[in-house]
């Protein structure tokens, strides 16, 4: 099966349905289901299915309005039953995640129907991720022994902080929502630290960044100069370092500035400890 196929026939009928004042041509989950279980393996399925249809409202259309709901309830249900499985719902609760998300798609599916229950489902799951992208965790790294390893220094025993150098690494992408913590974050972490000479600052979680993001990281170079520390950017990846290149040449995006790894940057910044 070819999703696109599928969705570009809908759409054809649709239009053709449109065109010759036809009712809306939609699919069926239940009829899908109901087909792959009677063993349809071919699109001669569709062509039979067809045939059948054709030939009930022929012959059968007069009897039709008499077939009781209950009994098209039940042959639903009997198409759909296998699916009514809550092993996926129960293993997703016992990974500790998306609860509230899972309870809230489950209700909205009840109370809105399947199409209407899945896209507020979506718009919470867009919800969601845009709170979580919001409030970025800001973790400070440190050398790992004697290697190239910087990690988290609250989560790893034996990591140290390089002396001089604050290296610091959100946890999630930076752009609107999310700059301004995160500068802000950086800053409250530098007042007051006078042995610090450079903030090194590590891009890993973004592959790109948005305009308020860009001023956000130039006006945190900014106020990091004014307080005698510098500022320089690590694993950043080639759409920012184009976008820092192109925006401010002498400044951030210098490709002094700019390096591919920690230990790089510390090791042209700081004292790299190697065994």
């Amino acid at each position: 099966m070819d999703a696109n196929h599928e969705l570009m026939v809908l759409g054809a009928c649709n239009i053709a349905a449109g065109l010759l004042q036809g009712m809306p041509v939609g699919a069926g989950f239940s009829a899908t289901t109901a087909n792959a279980g009677a063993g349809a393996t071919s699109r001669w399925a569709g062509l039979i299915a067809l045939g059948v249809i054709g030939m009930a409202l022929a012959f059968a259309l007069p009897a039709v309005h008499l077939l009781p709901r209950p009994v098209l309830a039940v042959a639903v249900i009997h198409a759909l039953w296998h699916a009514l499985n809550p092993r996926p719902l129960l293993d997703v609760w016992r990974m500790k995640r998306d609860r509230l998300l899972v309870i809230g798609a489950v209700l909205a599916v009840l109370a809105f129907g399947v199409l209407h229950g899945m896209l507020i489902a979506i718009g919470l799951s867009v919800l969601d991720a845009m709170r979580r992208f919001s409030q970025p965790v800001v973790h400070e790294l440190g050398q790992l022994g004697a290697s190239r390893n910087f990690v988290v220094l609250d989560a790893n025993q034996g990591a140290v902080a390089v002396p001089g150098l604050l290296i610091l690494r959100p946890e999630e992408p930076l752009f609107f929502a999310s700059a301004e913590r995160v500068a802000a974050d950086v800053v409250a972490r530098v007042r007051g630290r006078d042995d610090l000479r450079t903030v090194v600052l590590s891009l890993e979680e973004s592959s790109d960044l948005d305009s308020t993001a860009v001023e956000c990281l130039l006006e945190l170079d900014q106020r990091l100069q004014a307080m005698g520390k510098a500022l320089v950017l690590t694993r950043v990846k080639e759409p920012i370092r184009e976008l820092l290149g192109a925006w401010n040449p002498q400044g951030l995006g210098a490709a002094d500035r700019l390096y591919w790894s920690v230990a790089d940057a510390v090791q042209a910044n700081g004292v790299l400890r190697l065994g």
